[in-house]
């Protein structure tokens, strides 16, 4: 079932954007076509799958144009995809929007026992390379309950686009995505060729076996004004490592502003990408960490997270590995039981300045700085913490001054962590 507070208020607010868009896109195109005339029955028991992809064909071979999903239930089977990966109910093409009455009406929901062991399956996919395309106001059900022993698989998407290609200005705007197998919504390139212009706003996502938002390779990136709550995994994921081992990162250029995640194992989960901005979210009850900054073999860089709020969880933000830098400023960091920064493995190049900590207890520490448990040992050389200037924070509320800095590792260079404000 799609449901869920403030539906019907961000219903109305998508609505308006994706109405006025979609009228712009038709132009020249002729009117909107309306899955019903293409044999959809909206009934939520007909397998409405090739009705729905007979209006998508219709309308890129136009050159593209809307495909409108009326008010009703749209029941989907998947198929063998036709790249042979996998299965798939749906082919978006390039130059089509997807747009449906509102989220809370319009809905394609998967059908029963429709996933096997270690499928990799998806409700809207793409062929290859998809360019000018947009999914708005739809309600997508990927029916978690009704996939028996497959329910918590992390294979798949509910929305899936650029296997094997990329996405070239691609809009995800003012969906309702509910119970997803793998993840809700998935947009990838690859490390030689990398999606551009990439737009996913006022989504509401709930209830993923995975992840909620995923976008790996790319240049050029908005997701702004989700909410995205109870994911399995990591709220919203950037990834940008070369498979090919090369310390330069394949994805840059992201605004993450404005969104608000509830209950996922890692808030925002930053991973080998560059130039990002993470601004004014809101991160309540991560279970791992509100932010997570991760190095594979590229350096993470140029990475800012100013004016966020994270409540609760065990660590408000976590940095893993070498970076290029990473500035952590005026954020508000409260509740969290293991530490506010936590770092671990080899770390370099972090500032943290103006932050507010409220620790969860007096003997939780401010900053804590953890090697690994190979540091040192069976060959592996020495970690170390370089390059680290964290200064002029605050403390709210009583705190042994003992354990602001908690530092676990055997070698530091350049590391300066004083000026904490609050009460002793």
């Amino acid at each position: 079932m799609m449901h869920g507070p403030g539906f019907t208020r961000r219903a109305m607010i998508a609505g308006t954007v994706a109405t006025t868009t979609a009228c712009a896109f038709a132009q020249g195109t002729g009117p909107a076509r309306d899955v019903r005339q293409f044999g959809a029955h909206g009934n939520g028991i007909a397998d409405d799958r090739d009705a729905i992809q007979r209006a998508i064909d219709d309308a890129h071979a136009a050159g593209g144009g809307v495909v409108a999903f009326p008010e009703g239930t749209y029941r989907v089977t998947h198929r063998v995809s036709p790249d042979s990966d996998g299965m798939a109910a749906i082919i978006l093409r390039s130059g089509v929007t997807l747009l449906g009455a509102s989220p809370e009406r319009a809905i394609i929901r998967l059908a029963d026992a429709q996933l096997g062991p270690g499928s990799f399956a998806r409700i809207v996919s793409s062929m290859g390379n998809i360019e000018r395309a947009a999914i708005r106001n739809l309600g997508l059900d990927g029916n978690r309950a009704g996939q028996g022993g497959e329910r918590d698989a992390v294979n798949g998407a509910i929305i899936h686009l650029g296997w094997k290609g990329r996405c070239i200005d691609v809009t995800i705007e003012g969906n309702a995505l509910r119970g997803a197998n793998g993840q809700a919504i998935q947009l990838v390139g690859s490390a030689n060729n990398v999606s551009r212009n990439l737009r996913i706003t006022r989504n509401d996502v709930r209830d993923c076996a995975y992840i909620g938002i995923q976008v790996a390779q790319f240049e050029g990136l908005l997701i702004d004004n989700n909410i995205v709550s109870d994911t399995a995994d990591n709220g919203i994921d950037l990834y940008g490592d070369n498979p090919n081992g090369s310390p330069v990162s394949t994805s840059g250029g992201a605004e993450i502003r404005g969104n608000r995640l509830t209950r996922c194992s890692i808030g925002i989960f930053l991973e080998t990408v560059a130039r990002i901005r993470v601004v004014g979210n809101q991160i309540v009850d991560a279970g791992v960490a509100g932010f997570r900054v991760n190095r594979i073999h590229g350096e993470p860089r140029d990475i800012l997270i100013q004016n966020n709020s994270v409540q609760g969880g065990k660590r408000g933000v976590a940095v893993g590995g070498d970076t290029g830098g990473v500035v952590i400023r005026n954020n508000d960091l409260r509740g969290f039981t293991v530490a506010g920064l936590a770092f671990g493995y080899n770390v370099s190049k972090v500032t943290a300045t103006a932050n507010r900590f409220t620790p969860a207890a007096a003997d939780t520490p401010i900053v804590l700085a953890t090697p690994t448990a190979d540091s040192g040992r069976n060959g592996q050389p020495l970690e170390q913490l370089s390059g680290i200037l964290i200064r002029n924070n605050s403390i709210l509320g009583r705190h042994d001054a003992t354990r602001r800095f908690v530092n676990g590792y055997q070698r530091s260079i350049d590391v300066t962590v004083d000026g904490f404000g609050g009460p002793e």
